[in-house]
């Protein structure tokens, strides 16, 4: 290894929102191997030039998840993405075909594009609302993706994010990509983590 242990690439999509700043601080603070942290957002937040990365290298890129040819192009050389970019909308303020959009077809241009490059870990975020109410109201307790829930979405929001995470799942095991929708903490995110 180089750089003193330090040579892993992560990406993280949606990076200057509200959990991807988390997420970057976090990657920041805790991850020793972290080489280059490519932060990926629709628009960059200013305190990004306030960083203090220390040796690793913060990489602000501007590109939007549902235009393919960026995703490929913040994707490519990564070892790791992790994808929180997304249109939140839960009082259904936006375009449905928006949401659909950014959500979905965004989930789909980050999961090809990991395929394309051979990136082998893709984290997902999800959304509670992914849940959403079942049939009966029952409440969900303990379960995981595997859980049968009946599910019934309404709003435009938690019907895409159920879709986006259906499309990680179904792609996982896909040519250079091992893992699929998952909770993430850190170092829990694969049995083995890439040396």
């Amino acid at each position: 290894m180089t750089d003193g242990g330090r040579n892993l690439v992560y990406l993280v999509t949606g990076g200057c929102g509200f959990l991807g700043e988390h997420m970057i601080r976090t990657l920041l603070e805790m991850e020793p191997r972290l080489k280059e942290l490519r932060v990926f957002d629709l628009h960059l937040g200013p305190w990004l030039e306030a960083l203090n990365p220390g040796s690793v290298q913060v990489t602000p890129i501007q590109g939007d998840v549902t235009r393919a040819e960026d995703v490929v192009a913040a994707v490519a050389g990564t070892d790791v993405v992790i994808h929180m970019a997304g249109l939140v909308d839960v009082w259904g303020q936006n375009d449905p075909e928006v949401i659909h959009r950014v959500n979905v077809q965004g989930t789909q241009n980050v999961i090809e594009a990991c395929v394309q490059t051979g990136t082998r870990f893709l984290v997902y975020t999800s959304s509670m609302e992914a849940l959403g109410p079942n049939k009966k109201r029952q409440p969900f307790y303990r379960g995981n993706e595997d859980t049968p829930y009946e599910v019934i979405h309404t709003e435009p929001y938690p019907r895409s994010k159920a879709l986006a995470e259906r499309l990680v799942l179904e792609a996982n095991g896909r040519k250079a990509m091992l893992l699929g929708c998952i909770h993430w903490q850190l170092e829990s995110w694969a049995p083995d983590p890439p040396q």
